[in-house]
């Protein structure tokens, strides 16, 4: 027993020093008491924003707080400390506890992707951030920044927001940056004056700006595009406009409000469309009903979508037609059926050519029984493709070409 004592008591400086080689996280401190140890101390925050889903968070966690070199960067220059932005059944007393600073923290600092790391000065100003996972010295390297002024994030947004002026080149970089930090904040600020520095909206370049920034039916791109969808499409081409409206209406008025497991009530979503998008109500709800189909009930969809596209014909975006016919290429028995999708499918090359408008041309042509001209423009798909070097792309086509060969079931 007094062995075993022995060996226990000689094995806790060990333990001690393992669990303090990488970052020390205070765990029994409010986000006060953290806010005043930094002034008292003169010592930046760390702030270890995560989720308990998130796996590039788990791996921050695991594999690279825990490093002796990591360990001694932050524990000498910052008072560090994790905040789970999630809630969940398991939560401790300890996360609980910062329910309400996570929520604060999430609203304030606009925090948006995980996890985020927020660098705070000693006096409680947030002065960087870094976004994402990565190595240990990368990871080191972009907190360093935190500790001088010019290379903070936020100190020196603050100082362009300031300074930029309006030279369009400066502000599209600027909000591109933001944008790349998911910071929604400097983002809209550097684009907002971006566009009215810009001799004209209605250029290439600024439209490609436009629709990146475009997120909500709040947005400037939404208004331009619901309101201007002629000259959107004068220089983007046929239904870009449309389409990128359709896009966010459907995210807000109707992905937004779907529940698992729950067949969704059509006629309500209808009337709250109709309401807010009267010109657009109907179209945009069958579309909805017969993308539920497309997922849910391909008998329902088969006879929902012959409708559908002659109603909406000239409407059609050829990205809609090829989703429609990769459906009754994969699970159509009807010749007849597949004859029509193939219809679709040409139409969607002519209008749009591209690699994955011809490889469900390829499938519908390979069920009909034309083998050889299946393989020959699956080939096509797959050169263009590696061409583009479109990894993972590639390796699933080269996978159905394998098939097509083999004579198997796509």
């Amino acid at each position: 027993m007094k062995k075993l004592l022995l060996m226990l008591v000689s094995c806790l400086p060990l333990a001690v020093l393992a669990q303090e080689k990488g970052i020390h996280f205070e765990h029994e401190l409010s986000w006060k008491d953290i806010r005043a140890k930094a002034k008292k101390e003169g010592k930046f925050i760390f702030m270890d924003c995560y989720t308990t889903w998130c796996g590039p968070c788990k791996m921050m966690s695991r594999d690279i707080f825990p490093q002796q070199m990591v360990g001694d960067f932050f524990n000498d220059k910052f008072i560090s400390v994790k905040v789970q932005m999630d809630k969940t059944a398991k939560d401790d007393d300890a996360v609980k506890s910062w329910y309400n600073d996570a929520d604060a923290i999430a609203k304030e600092y606009n925090v948006m992707a995980y996890p985020t790391f927020l660098y705070f000065a000693p006096d409680g100003r947030l002065v960087h951030l870094v976004v994402g996972s990565d190595s240990a010295a990368a990871f080191i390297a972009a907190s360093a920044k935190a500790l001088k002024p010019e290379t903070q994030y936020y100190t020196r947004m603050e100082v362009m927001a300031k300074n930029a002026g309006n030279q369009p080149d400066t502000l599209k970089r600027l909000a591109e940056e933001a944008m790349e930090m998911y910071d929604g904040r400097y983002s809209a600020l550097f684009a907002s004056r971006y566009l009215r520095a810009v001799p004209s909206v209605y250029t290439t370049e600024t439209l490609q700006f436009l629709d990146k920034f475009t997120h909500s039916s709040r947005d400037t791109g939404f208004v331009i595009f619901r309101k201007n969808p002629a000259k959107v499409n004068q220089v983007m081409g046929a239904k870009y406009a449309e389409k990128k409206v359709e896009q966010i209406i459907f995210g807000e008025e109707i992905y937004a409000n779907l529940k698992e497991g729950i067949t969704p009530d059509f006629k309500v979503i209808e009337t709250k469309l109709q309401k807010k998008y009267p010109d657009l109500s109907r179209k945009l709800i069958d579309k909805f009903r017969l993308q539920f189909y497309q997922g849910k009930d391909y008998d329902q969809f088969e006879k929902a979508v012959k409708g559908y596209i002659r109603q909406y014909d000239k409407q059609l975006d050829p990205s809609d037609l090829s989703s429609f016919a990769r459906t009754v290429a994969r699970k159509a028995k009807d010749t007849a059926m597949l004859r029509t999708a193939l219809a679709w499918s040409e139409r969607a090359v002519k209008e749009n050519p591209g690699p994955d408008a011809v490889s469900v041309q390829a499938m519908l042509v390979y069920r009909l029984g034309d083998t050889a001209t299946a393989i020959r423009l699956q080939e096509g798909v797959i050169s263009e493709l590696a061409a583009k070097e479109k990894k993972f792309q590639k390796e699933y086509q080269e996978k159905v070409l394998d098939k097509m060969k083999k004579g198997e079931s796509l």
